[in-house]
């Protein structure tokens, strides 16, 4: 009764105060109060595997400084018992970078974490850990690296290879090392992006480096296609251009294409906007969703291909005004796309998604959750269950805690 009073209270309190806004966009989400997650919940991800299971993780906090990784499964509307991953006293928690948990054929195969190292505040390593048969004992644990300096090691994107094998990408700083202040436009210095084939096993193979100078905050994203992986991140260049980039991993090689501009913005940044694009793959289509402020101008957009990701189709506009990007999108029926983005509404964070048509054609965007537009908030994610639109996010008023809601597909229909 206490959750429900407080969802009640918040959802007043975003009328009370958004109120010409809600003429044009009622509040079309339905809390889920079934989900499992608890006060001191955040951070949500969501991976969905080819059987259309939803495996959500996150982040529970338990006492000061210490934390537990959970994760639950979705299909159908039904959640099953959380399993907890891990508990430890020495998780890097990021509102940005958080962990997650993969699944292939029904069946949860890898997690991962970061762990604090010691050396300073940002300096952290990437834990990947692997069930035990009864699917609930995370005791394999390997850091996919191999590399100790205390420099930033995260935001990692993991996919399924086989059971109990995973292809891993994440951001690098083993060249940061020392870096000084006055050194981050030495670009021998710059984070890099790698990856490497990682087994239950504890065998690390195929170690790479796809790019040898990245953004240094910014989520990576990665899907499986029909003889590899797509790997999609903020790039930097010489002259401080970041750009959302992509590379292709053959799993017949084991190596990654010459990485390409998705569409070149020219968003010249001498900073991280720890904004990561977000890729979801279906045959020979692609999809790409990212925030750009080219040109002093905050948006959200969207590339299409359908050729597999080798080229792509001028990116449509999906939000600008007032957005904070923290963009997600999936596949929907006949082709259509649904992209989720974070509007800043006063103090407010407003989950919106619309839909965009094979066609190309524009829905109206529908407010699908609120919550605050601080870094508090973390990044929404949505997936597909059934005829709902799936939505997760993390609360920070009046409760700190995970929320989830969902929106059914004809409620867009309707707008078109």
């Amino acid at each position: 009764m206490r959750i429900i009073l407080g969802s009640s209270l918040l959802l007043c309190f975003v009328i009370l105060f958004t109120g010409c806004e809600e003429q044009r966009q009622r509040p079309a989400f339905q809390y889920d109060f079934n989900n499992p997650t608890d006060i001191g919940s955040r951070y949500p991800n969501l991976y969905q595997d080819s059987d259309g299971l939803i495996y959500m993780s996150w982040l529970t906090g338990i006492e000061e400084n210490i934390y537990a990784l959970q994760y639950t499964t979705l299909k159908d509307r039904r959640w099953t018992m959380p399993v907890t991953v891990r508990v430890a006293t020495n998780f890097f928690v990021n509102w940005a970078d958080f962990p997650s948990v993969v699944g292939k054929d029904g069946t949860a195969v890898a997690a991962h974490w970061l762990r604090k190292v010691e050396g300073g505040t940002y300096a952290y390593h990437v834990d990947i850990a692997f069930p035990e048969a009864d699917g609930r004992d995370w005791s394999s644990v390997i850091t996919a690296h191999l590399d100790d300096t205390p420099t930033e090691h995260g935001f990692v994107s993991l996919e399924p290879i086989s059971e109990g094998r995973v292809l891993a990408i994440w951001l690098d700083g083993r060249h940061t090392d020392g870096r000084g202040h006055h050194e981050y436009e030495d670009m021998d210095k710059a984070m890099t992006l790698r990856s490497a084939e990682v087994s239950a096993a504890g065998n690390i193979t195929r170690k790479r480096v796809i790019d040898d100078a990245v953004c240094d905050c910014c989520q990576t994203d990665l899907v499986a296609v029909e003889d590899g992986f797509i790997a999609v991140y903020r790039n930097r260049t010489d002259d401080e251009i970041r750009d959302i980039y992509i590379s292709k991993y053959s799993l017949e090689t084991g190596e990654w294409s010459e990485p390409r501009a998705v569409w070149n913005d020219g968003w010249e940044i001498r900073a991280c906007p720890v904004n990561g694009p977000r890729v979801i793959a279906d045959g020979d289509n692609v999809a790409v969703a990212w925030y750009t402020a080219a040109d002093d101008e905050s948006r959200v957009l969207l590339a299409l291909s359908a050729d597999g990701g080798e080229t792509f189709n001028e990116p449509i506009l999906i939000a600008s005004e007032n957005t904070v990007g923290r963009a997600d999108l999936l596949f929907g029926a006949e082709g259509s796309v649904y992209v989720s983005w974070m509007n800043r509404a006063n103090e407010l964070g407003n989950i919106m998604v619309r839909e965009v048509r094979a066609d190309g054609e524009l829905g109206e965007p529908i407010r699908a959750g609120v919550t605050s537009s601080s870094r508090s908030s973390g990044f929404p994610r949505i997936k597909l269950d059934g005829d709902e639109i799936f939505v997760a996010w993390t609360q920070t008023e009046p409760q700190l805690r995970i929320r989830t809601a969902r929106i059914p597909v004809q409620d867009f229909n309707q707008q078109l």
